[in-house]
């Protein structure tokens, strides 16, 4: 993931999660969601329902696991992967 993306990506996260934290959050690829975030599983869900929306992909039902959920840097490498894959389908639609 190039760096610019990922600094997309963590502004528009940061964005989202204080949308349900109530405050302004400052990300980093080790902010853990649960604990540093205080969200619980049902916030979650509509972060992941949120990131969707606000980033035009769509997360697979095996990507729903909570390890892809934990840390501010798996969630972001998950994000870029279905970027990527929407990209790819698009050129394959050409």
């Amino acid at each position: 993931m190039r760096l610019d993306e990922k600094k997309d990506i963590m502004e528009k996260l940061s964005g989202i999660f204080s949308e349900y934290t109530d405050r302004e959050v400052a990300l980093s690829e080790d902010t853990d969601i649960f604990e540093e975030l205080d969200l619980n599983s049902v916030d979650i869900m509509c972060v992941i329902v949120r990131t969707e929306k606000v980033f035009g992909i769509e997360f697979e039902d095996v990507d729903l696991l909570s390890e892809n959920f934990q840390m501010v840097g798996s969630f972001c490498e998950l994000i870029q992967k279905q970027l990527e894959k929407g990209i790819k389908n698009a050129e394959e639609k050409r």
